[in-house]
């Protein structure tokens, strides 16, 4: 027994040629059913027998290996070393030895549907053919086979239907070929179980061999028309004699070298995992794939039709030079896993649509002049000029430009940051910007036709990044700035109507522009550098602002704004430190309020006390205030009329008050005049310059005692 069923199944593991296998299958049922007579613990065995029964039916109608084999012989030597421990042998079970013969019955079909010929066959007249058919059974139920040897076919002189019949019921069940393969077909010949090839083949027109997987040396085909040879993975090289009359070509699994590079009349080409260098036609191509994925390290010119779709969605790099033609409407491009273009090389496309999406680096030149928009999201590094001379929009968000940028002259252009004005090659004539990081200080005058600009600064407490506008923007109308940034600057921008600001900013001014009509207000002050300013000044198209989201502000300088008669002031709950000195100018705008004046007072009737009733002013009054109350910073003992707030100063003025008690009309500067209101000015004792004196006769509220007559 111990010789047994290993030493039979060990024996089928070294089977080469056609072989009988009964002998060792009769000595394998012996063992078996002399193993299953001794069984007295059957539920286990029966268990075991049926595991093996599901292993072997599971192998059917694939190729069986040596370790398919082994398996099977592990478990039924498992088999037999449990019967072997058995104690004492309980009775016979007939269905017992049912099961062992279903296995061996499924076990014995296994091994005749891997049938080796180890010849060489031949197939060229009648007589071949009648030897080849002793050899292989062409019944519906006949295994295929493995030839171990050359194969040779050619039906030339067995073109008859019948003949043709025969031809073919034996090439049908040919699964392997271990040698050279040549098949010539004057009449159609079904290769199509055919599915490995360990040699070098050649194979011509009408041969169908639709489940060719692998040729493991050169493999030279006759095929014409349209070709689909998607199941073919791996070839050392391939040659398609036939090319010029291929009509579509789609080997879009292969791994190997494609030695024919000419297909004048294919429509669609599909290529796999195949090298390309110096060119590839296909000019009528209106579908072009190419699943290369290594780097392109030689240059290649590819021509397909000009309105072609070219898919190289697996190419991750170039060292080289690598030009397409596709150039019509309708074009496209997709480059899905190009990450790198290699320095001092130039990768062009001119389709009218392309997919970078992977592109980070671009150290060589890079052309898409075909594009309406240039979308390049994962740029970060340019070493060579880029050129997109049809874009109207521009997309990188994440490159600073190191090299020339090309766009068409009215673009929308959307990068990191600008480095050098010098390199947008339309600087004069663009229209749009978006710059998402900008990382250094910029001048919107480099670009005069700038219509819109949307800049994210990217300073910090300790950098000077300013934007800049002046009157060089001529035609600037929207601007936003958000991020940090320590300077916004706007002067004389003749057309800008419109303004937001977001992120963090330290001094803010516009002046000199008489168009903008709305500055939102939405930035709040930068940590760790000095406290916010504002400055407005002679906007004369602006009427109202509303800097109630500002926060840490020391400085608000309103004037000449002449349409402007609503203000909210900044913060008045986050302060900047006592450190800061604070200042408020309002004057020369469209504020309005009502004064009413003083009564004198004398030994016998009360002195009645000036009051001025600004929404504005009462604003800044809580806002001044705030600032007063800190517990660092003391206010004066003092109630003179030069009296205020020690490092607060300012000069708040209302530009049409209405006077109490009728329809006259003045500044609030005027109001508090002696001129105008005397009372005022003397207080009580009726004495200029003394310590009730509510009004120092100038200007408009810039002493302590005038910030009282705020209602």
């Amino acid at each position: 027994m111990k010789k047994g069923l290993l030493s039979i199944l060990a024996g089928a593991l070294l089977v080469v040629g056609c072989q009988n296998y009964d002998d060792q299958f009769d000595s394998l049922e012996q063992q078996i059913n002399a193993l299953a007579a001794q069984a007295s613990a059957i539920t286990q065995v029966q268990s075991d027998l049926s595991a093996l029964a599901s292993q072997v039916s599971s192998l059917a109608g694939s190729q069986l290996t040596a370790a398919d084999l082994a398996s099977v012989s592990t478990q039924v030597d498992a088999i037999k070393t449990q019967v072997d421990s058995l104690a004492s042998v309980g009775e016979e079970v007939d269905n017992l030895n049912e099961e062992v013969d279903e296995i061996l019955e499924a076990l014995g079909e296994l091994l005749e549907a891997n049938a080796v010929i180890t010849q060489n066959i031949k197939i060229t007249n009648e007589a071949e053919l009648e030897y080849v058919e002793s050899l292989i059974g062409t019944e519906a139920d006949d295994p295929t086979v493995i030839i171990s040897g050359a194969l040779d076919v050619n039906n030339a002189t067995l073109s008859t239907d019948a003949l043709a019949a025969r031809v073919n019921a034996v090439v049908s069940k040919i699964r392997t070929v271990i040698g050279a393969v040549t098949i010539t077909a004057s009449a159609t010949i079904d290769a199509s179980t055919l599915g490995f090839i360990d040699g070098q083949a050649t194979i011509s027109h009408g041969v169908d061999i639709s489940k060719l997987a692998t040729v493991s040396k050169e493999l030279s085909l006759g095929h014409y028309g349209d070709i689909d040879l998607s199941i073919l993975v791996t070839a050392s090289s391939l040659t398609l004699s036939n090319a010029a009359s291929i009509t579509t070509l789609n080997i879009g699994n292969l791994t190997g070298t494609l030695l024919t590079r000419e297909y004048v009349i294919a429509t669609d080409v599909s290529l796999g995992d195949i090298a390309l260098t110096t060119s590839f036609n296909a000019p009528k191509a209106g579908t072009f794939t190419w699943g290369f994925d290594a780097a392109q390290t030689t240059s290649l010119v590819i021509t397909v039709s000009p309105t072609a779709k070219v898919f190289a969605q697996s190419l991750p790099s170039t060292t080289a030079t690598i030009t397409l033609n596709n150039s019509g409407t309708g074009s496209e491009g997709h480059f899905d896993a190009l990450k790198t273009i290699g320095p001092n090389v130039t990768f062009t496309n001119p389709a009218k649509a392309i997919v970078l999406d992977a592109l980070a680096t671009s150290s060589g030149t890079l052309v898409i002049d075909g594009v309406a928009s240039a979308s390049l999201p994962a740029l970060v590094n340019q070493g060579g000029p880029i050129s997109a001379a049809l874009a109207g929009t521009f997309s990188a968000p994440l490159l600073i430009d190191a090299a020339s940028i090309t766009t068409s002259t009215t673009a929308s252009i959307e990068v990191k940051s600008v480095n050098d004005y010098n390199n947008y090659t339309t600087s004069g004539t663009f229209e749009t910007l978006i710059a998402k990081g900008q990382a250094k200080s910029i001048d919107l005058g480099f670009f005069p036709a700038l219509k819109s600009a949307t800049l994210t600064m990217a300073g910090t407490k300790s950098t000077a990044y300013a934007v800049t506008v002046t009157q060089s923007s001529t035609v600037l109308a929207d601007l936003t700035v958000d991020g940090t940034t320590n300077t916004l600057s706007v002067s004389g921008a003749a057309k800008l109507t419109s303004l937001t600001t977001a992120g963090e900013i330290t001094d803010f001014t516009v002046a000199s522009t008489q168009t903008i009509t709305s500055i939102a207000f939405g930035h709040t002050f930068i940590s760790g550098d000095t406290a916010a300013t504002v400055t407005v000044s002679d906007v004369t198209g602006i009427t109202s602002l509303d800097m109630s989201s500002l926060t840490k502000v020391k400085t608000v300088y309103l004037a000449g704004n002449t349409k402007l008669a609503s203000v909210t002031p900044p913060s008045s709950t986050v302060l900047a430190e006592p450190v800061a000195a604070i200042s408020v100018i309002l004057k020369g705008n469209a504020l309005t309020g009502e004064y009413t004046k003083a009564t004198a007072g004398s030994e016998t009737t009360p002195y009645a006390q000036a009051a001025i009733t600004s929404t504005e002013l009462a604003g800044f009054k809580t806002f001044i205030e705030a600032y007063a109350a800190q517990t660092d910073r003391t206010a004066s003992g003092s109630a003179s009329a030069t009296s205020g707030y020690p490092t607060i100063t300012y000069d708040m003025n209302v530009d049409v008050v209405t006077i109490t008690g009728g329809t006259t009309t003045d500044t609030l500067a005027d109001a508090l005049s002696v001129a105008v209101d005397a009372a005022v000015n003397q207080g009580l004792d009726a004495t200029d310059n003394t310590v009730d004196d509510a009004s120092n006769g100038a200007n408009g509220v810039d002493t302590k005692n005038e910030l009282a007559l705020i209602q």
